[in-house]
């Protein structure tokens, strides 16, 4: 949320009712795209009237059964954390690294975001202790599939490349606006480890961070001239802002 806007309401609400019908999930009564809006400026208003946050909603199957649920509605919980940015920004630069025995393979619930998060969890603690602010993932073929909390994309020239569904990566927010945004300026397709060190920029993206970009991987370092002027045509499409 900036300025107590929502960018890209729609897409998050497009992919909620998605990965609901996909899991046969119930929304709860009266549940909506506007019921929603409306809750989380209820909630920036309660506490001291929030503008700028990261926004956390989270849903929970309602009633017994365990692993055979006996009801399939869903309660639901909305959490808010203020930040100090509002807009998106390409930051400093992330050094990452790959590991290449916590695989993200494909499956029917690959691209939906779900509460079993270990892997990332995992793959989180082993780059802080490598000295990475991101690890890149891949999947059980040894391709790239995505980041800890981010999709990922190569620029080739004028050209942004990155992961298919197919490959076990998450359906991200930002990476379908994205897609959208660029049209055939993008294409998605299997990419191998060995092109991140031939790509000319490693961009990683997500709902909350916009466009991040990565400085260095195995010790190459990497530009920020395309992820720069992705973050102003963010700022500009999402939220008026001028370049």
């Amino acid at each position: 949320m900036f300025n107590q806007k929502m960018p890209l309401l729609e897409y998050h609400w497009n992919r909620l009712t998605f990965t609901a019908a996909m899991i046969s999930a119930v929304l709860p009564e009266n549940f909506n795209k506007a019921s929603l809006q409306n809750m989380i400026l209820a909630l920036a208003g309660a506490n001291e009237e929030v503008r700028n946050a990261r926004i956390r909603l989270q849903f929970y199957r309602k009633g017994d059964g365990l692993y055979l649920p006996d009801s399939d509605e869903l309660g639901f919980s909305i959490s808010m954390e203020a930040i100090d940015k509002n807009r998106f920004e390409p930051g400093h630069g992330l050094k990452a690294g790959m590991r290449n025995d916590c695989f993200k393979g494909p499956s029917m619930v690959s691209e939906i975001k779900n509460s079993g998060a270990l892997m990332y969890v995992l793959a989180a603690k082993y780059a802080r202790t490598e000295g990475w602010d991101e690890c890149i993932l891949t999947n059980h073929s040894g391709q790239v599939c995505e980041g800890i909390s981010s999709n990922i994309f190569i620029v080739e020239e004028d050209k942004l490349i990155t992961p298919g569904l197919g490959s076990g990566c998450v359906n991200g927010v930002m990476r379908n606006y994205l897609i959208w945004l660029m049209g055939d300026k993008v294409t998605e397709r299997n990419i191998e480890a060995k092109e991140l060190e031939e790509a000319e920029e490693i961009i990683m993206t997500n709902a909350v961070k916009g466009i991040q970009w990565v400085k260095e991987l195995n010790g190459k370092a990497y530009s920020n001239k395309k992820a720069i002027q992705l973050t102003e045509l963010l700022n500009s499409k999402l939220m008026g802002l001028a370049q």
